[in-house]
């Protein structure tokens, strides 16, 4: 087809109108028209049920065309019902474990999940339907929140919550699927798509018009839709599930007629006064045309009620006038009952027909009257803005249809085919806190992959654009495995040897978990309390070696000697290490050589008094001649009782020692010279040469002279 040259389908309950529109440089011809009926309810309030059906009255249409017109129709502009079009809103919020700059992949992921958060919303408000079911047409981002905060954008921030508000547009996927069924199976592709409402409304009120507050109502065989414009915009939607056929059926119900019979019937109400007809049993029957209005006026009050209510919930106040169009429009006393539902003026509800749309030429049997504007506002929107085509992608092997909102990325191809987005990247498995020695230690969860896109088997991104045939490959990333923690996981320290009077000993850490002996391989769960003791101190290795712990505890005693307080460290072990004697509290190298021995489980008084124990002996001259002299014993006492030095010391024991009873004196030394007394002399004794007595003081060394004068 040419570019100037539009192939419009109206894709009704009732009937297909298909036109041939060319735009010129006086305004826009339509060049032909074919309307047909459907044979069968192929259709039921808007929804395709017989896609065959539906298909071959399609083809049809098209092939009258193509033969009056010399041209071939490849593409076609079509029209969803406005029932089909969902909004709806979602939040998602990420809880990020690390500090890093936000990424746009991430921030990509979070608007896919509020995305899909609208979605499932959505499908929760129609009676609990899957959210797979819902083609998404596109969404925007309404604000994000950094750790609950409004900012402007998301990359490149660092923060630990995160947020992002959307506004998502649906379209029911069947009703996509059937209309792309239908127009592939009679050989068309969809040259682009809109909505019924903003079709009609393209060409009954254009933007001129949009600053009055109006309604726009297109009343169909199955579905009344509903479009609300003010301020100059298109301000909302809403549709009816109900229209022309329920009049049809109320006709059918009561005179016992076929549908289709009842369906001619209602068609000539506005245009003889009286009826003739027969029902399925073949009675003749002669009705006033008002008696027949007055059957239906239940029906028709209803349906201007319902409309009524839809257009006050839209606006919240009537609207300054309401247009119709649509075959349903022509419903008898239809257009004054919806005037008195909304308490306006009867002249404030009108119907509008192709006839005032002085722009659009060529005069068509099928187009006449109210049932041809929205037939004509599709070939005409198309014209009049830039249509939204649809391309066609594989996703993981499955055909899909996507509506060409502007560039359609990866992560709209997924959303799309109904493949569920929440948490595209993998969870990060659940991390484990331990305390360890008394310090809390987290230990992390494994990240969770990325997932996996392909597109024509090479590798993309969620934001990766897509065309026309594309072949898209999408796997989830995988959730990251929890932490699995055990003693191997907290390395407690090195095995070594050391060397305990020339024995080799094994040296490991003593590690308990909530008090328990715990095995290297088993996991530790979380919250536990672990305790690692490295036993590397010489006390612990002595442990070790079997010696009793009570043995290797160092005790103090305090104890009084002479009345002056001192202290005594008592270790019932003596050690060295590698030769050299070391505390036992030290820490201890592998391979070191250890020797020990065992004293007194207790201390003795002579450990604090060893000099006491010892008889003095001095060396000295006398008379010229070498000689030894020894001094008494010291006189010890505890308590102030005389003991003797081997005694145990005791805690607080007051040891008194008599130093003086340990002096040598001069007559000590007849403990070795002999001198035998004189009759009528007189001894002499000297010290050092000086005069001395019986008790003089003797040192190492002294000379000492005795004589008889």
């Amino acid at each position: 087809m040419d570019k100037d040259k539009i192939f419009a389908l109206d894709i009704g309950t009732r009937k297909i109108i298909g036109l041939v529109m060319q735009k010129t440089s006086l305004g826009y011809e339509v060049l032909d028209s074919e309307m047909i009926e459907h044979s069968t309810r192929a259709m039921l309030d808007g929804q395709i049920h017989d896609v065959q059906a539906v298909a071959a009255t399609i083809l049809d249409i098209k092939n009258a065309l193509e033969e009056r017109l010399g041209m071939n129709l490849d593409a076609a502009a079509v029209a969803a019902a406005g029932r089909a079009l969902k909004t709806s809103r979602g939040t998602a919020e990420k809880l990020r474990s690390f500090i890093s700059e936000i990424s746009g992949e991430e921030v990509r992921a979070l608007e896919i999940e509020a995305v899909q958060e609208a979605q499932y919303l959505l499908a929760r408000e129609e009676m609990g339907a899957n959210e797979a079911n819902y083609f998404c047409a596109g969404y925007s981002v309404i604000a994000y929140r950094l750790e609950n905060q409004p900012i402007g954008n998301l990359v490149g921030q660092v923060g630990n919550r995160t947020t992002v508000e959307v506004v998502a547009t649906f379209l029911p996927r069947v009703v996509v699927d059937s209309l792309f069924s239908s127009l592939k199976k009679a050989g068309l592709e969809v040259y682009s798509m809109t909505l019924e409402p903003i079709a009609a409304l393209s060409v009954v009120i254009p933007p001129n018009m949009r600053l009055l507050n109006l309604a726009l109502v297109d009343i169909g065989a199955g579905t009344s839709d509903i479009a609300v414009v003010k301020n100059g915009n298109i301000f909302a939607y809403a549709m009816v599930p109900s229209g022309g056929d329920k009049l049809s059926e109320h006709i059918a119900a009561e005179y016992l007629l076929d549908f289709n019979s009842a369906e001619k019937l209602k068609c000539q109400l506005n245009a003889q006064e009286q009826l003739h007809f027969q029902d399925i049993l073949g009675n003749q029957i002669d009705k006033d045309i008002q008696e027949i209005k007055d059957v239906l006026e239940p029906v028709v009050r209803d349906l201007s009620s319902e409309i009524a209510r839809n257009i006050l919930e839209l606006n919240g106040k009537p609207t300054d006038a309401v247009l119709c169009v649509g075959g349903g429009s022509l419903t008898p006393d239809l257009v004054s009952q919806l005037a008195d539902a909304l308490s306006i003026p009867r002249n404030r509800v009108g119907i509008r027909t192709r006839e005032s749309f002085k722009h659009i030429g060529g005069e068509f049997v099928s187009l006449d009257g109210p049932q041809g504007v929205t037939p004509l506002g599709i070939a005409f929107n198309s014209f009049d803005k830039p249509p939204v085509p649809f391309i066609q992608v594989i996703v993981n092997e499955r055909e899909v249809a996507l509506w060409n909102l502007g560039e359609i990325d990866v992560a709209s191809s997924l959303l799309s085919s109904g493949i569920s987005l929440n948490n595209v990247f993998g969870k990060p498995g659940m991390g484990k806190t331990l305390e360890i020695n008394g310090y809390l230690k987290v230990f992390k969860g494994e990240m969770g992959t990325a997932p996996i896109i392909r597109i024509n088997g090479k590798e993309a991104a969620l934001d990766t654009p897509v065309r026309n045939g594309d072949h898209i490959d999408f796997k989830k990333g995988e959730d990251g495995k929890d932490a699995i923690v055990n003693l191997h996981s907290i390395n407690p320290g090195a095995n070594g040897y050391v060397y305990i009077n020339g024995e080799k000993l094994e040296l490991s850490p003593l590690v308990t978990v909530n008090g328990e002996d715990w095995d290297l391989d088993e996991e530790i769960p979380d919250r536990a309390k672990v305790a690692i003791e490295r036993l590397n101190r010489l006390q612990d290795i002595m442990a070790r070696a079997g010696i009793a712990e009570h043995l290797l505890v160092e005790k103090t005693y305090n104890y009084y000697l002479n009345e002056q307080p001192l202290i005594l460290k008592w270790n019932p072990v003596k050690a060295t290490v590698d030769g050299r004697e070391i505390p036992l509290s030290e820490a201890v190298n592998f391979g070191s050589y250890i020797e020990y021995k065992m004293e007194r489980e207790r201390p003795r008084i002579s450990d604090v008094i060893k000099l006491a124990s010892e008889i003095t002996e001095c060396l000295v001259t006398i008379n010229g001649e070498k000689a030894t002299l020894k001094g008494k014993k010291n006189t010890v006492r505890r308590n102030g009782y005389p003991v003797s030095i081997e005694e145990e010391l005791f805690n607080g024991s007051r040891i008194s020692v008599d130093k003086e009873d340990a002096s040598i004196i001069l007559s000590d030394v007849f403990q070795v010279v002999d001198i035998k007394p004189s009759t009528s002399g007189k001894l002499t004794m000297k010290v050092n040469g000086k005069e001395a007595g019986y008790t003089t003081p003797i040192a190492n060394n002294s000379v000492i002279e005795l004589k008889w004068e």
